[in-house]
């Protein structure tokens, strides 16, 4: 098992990486089977299936980097049970496309193998989400 300063360290350098849109930084991050999901209604698919193969998920990672802004949302807490690190993160989202900046909170769950992350599962407001994106009306 890795130990906890280390996976708080590897957590906050994904974050460091996303904040400013360097998707090799974010993957760097990543181990060998990395999968990633956002908890939620398949109608906000592909991401809220489970991508596993490396050529989606580096789709779903370029496709979230390029619409979602991160540099104003901030780490407000890490628990470490194990190899799982949640992470409590909130502020200001920016929705690329439209330029809708939106107030939110959400928690993030990374299992780890090995000193790297092997799955990132989010839990949003999927209902703000859709807001934001235009699928359902605000």
């Amino acid at each position: 098992m890795t130990d906890r300063e280390t996976l708080e360290s590897i957590v906050n350098e994904l974050y460091a990486a996303r904040s400013v849109s360097d998707m090799d930084g974010v993957m760097s991050c990543a181990g060998p089977g990395f999968s990633f999901r956002i908890v939620g209604s398949g109608r906000l698919a592909p991401m809220a299936q489970r991508v596993c193969e490396p050529a989606a998920v580096n789709a779903a990672v370029k496709t979230l980097i390029e619409q979602w802004d991160m540099s104003k949302i901030r780490t407000t807490g890490l628990y470490v049970d194990g190899d799982t690190v949640f992470a409590h993160r909130a502020g200001v989202l920016r929705f690329n496309p439209t330029g809708k900046e939106i107030e939110t909170e959400y928690i993030d769950r990374f299992t780890f193998k090995d000193g790297k992350i092997i799955d990132l599962t989010e839990f949003v407001d999927t209902l703000l989400v859709a807001e934001t994106v235009g699928l359902v009306p605000a």
